[in-house]
């Protein structure tokens, strides 16, 4: 089954919120969402993880912004990339992907 992405969860004005990023970002998002949405999470996870693929991130590993409230301490992080080596980072839940930042600075975790 193919992810859904949702992003009721990411917190405006961030700075890494799909309003923090610019133009070439935004599209650049759209795009690998419509692509993402054909593949399933198991040939997403198969794939190499600065392609289509993903990434685990330590949940100390993310300095740049707080971790909402809402997301509990045994949730794993996520990197999937969305534009180059720019990944959004979140958390999968079932079939969905809430997507909680977009790192376009690079400046959310070390990479």
């Amino acid at each position: 089954m193919p992810p859904i992405f949702a992003f009721d969860k990411m917190q405006e004005g961030s700075g890494y919120s799909v309003t923090c990023c610019d133009a070439a970002n935004q599209a650049a998002l759209a795009e690998r969402l419509f692509r993402l949405s054909r593949l399933s999470w198991t040939q997403i996870q198969g794939t190499q993880r600065h392609g289509f693929g993903s990434e685990k991130i330590a949940r100390n590993a993310i300095k740049g912004a707080a971790i909402p409230a809402s997301v509990t301490e045994d949730v794993t992080f996520i990197a999937l990339r969305y534009n180059g080596l720019a990944a959004m980072v979140g958390y999968r839940d079932g079939r969905t992907f809430n997507v909680l930042y977009l790192d376009h600075t690079f400046t959310l975790y070390n990479h």
